[in-house]
């Protein structure tokens, strides 16, 4: 009997924390940006905007982690007509906290309720991504967390929360156009 009322208070226990967590299909991922042609000298502006499209409220995540060292939760790239794949690497300065997990998601985690959206913006400098003139799809990512990168503790924490986080990934894309100087190979014009 005392086995019994043990493995059902584990599957309890594991039921509740698979409610802790819900897949990227409970939310949308959009990106725009304000222009659709940019100067290789120009910064493109990437506006992005995510909407809980579920029935209940939940935790989606801002551009970073709050961990150290951070990490995004937004990675965004170029794409160029050769396909391939031009992304710049992220520096984060920090120092390590004892902050709990509950702390931690005050910075990293928005709750929206159902229909809610949170929107910001990310600064491209084609410069950073060594870009020339030409058309460029940009392409973009939302993380959510990911279950296992928790402990047992943390899990009971965010648990606590009462409503669950995303995880998963996500994408978005666009198509944008630098001008300026071209190089000198020809530029494919289908992307």
């Amino acid at each position: 009997m005392l086995f019994v009322a043990a493995c059902f208070l584990l599957v309890a226990s594991a039921g509740a924390r698979n409610d802790v967590f819900v897949s990227m299909a409970n939310i949308s991922f959009r990106i725009s940006s304000e222009e659709k042609n940019y100067g290789v000298d120009d910064v493109v502006r990437l506006n992005y905007r995510i909407t809980n499209i579920s029935k209940t409220a939940l935790y989606v995540p801002r551009e970073w982690e709050a961990t150290c060292p951070p990490v995004p939760h937004i990675f965004v790239w170029f794409l160029d007509s050769s396909g391939n794949h031009l992304s710049a690497g992220y520096l984060g300065d920090c120092f390590r906290n004892n902050q709990t997990i509950q702390e931690r998601m005050t910075k990293e985690a928005v709750l929206l309720k159902p229909g809610e959206s949170t929107a910001g913006t990310l600064r491209l400098d084609p410069k950073v991504f060594h870009l020339t003139a030409g058309r460029y799809r940009v392409e973009a990512s939302l993380t959510g967390w990911r279950p296992e990168k928790f402990s047992a503790e943390e899990l009971a924490e965010l648990e606590k929360m009462r409503y669950p986080f995303i995880t998963g990934e996500v994408p978005a894309s666009l198509t944008v156009i630098l001008t300026g100087e071209l190089p000198d190979h020809p530029i494919d014009h289908r992307l």
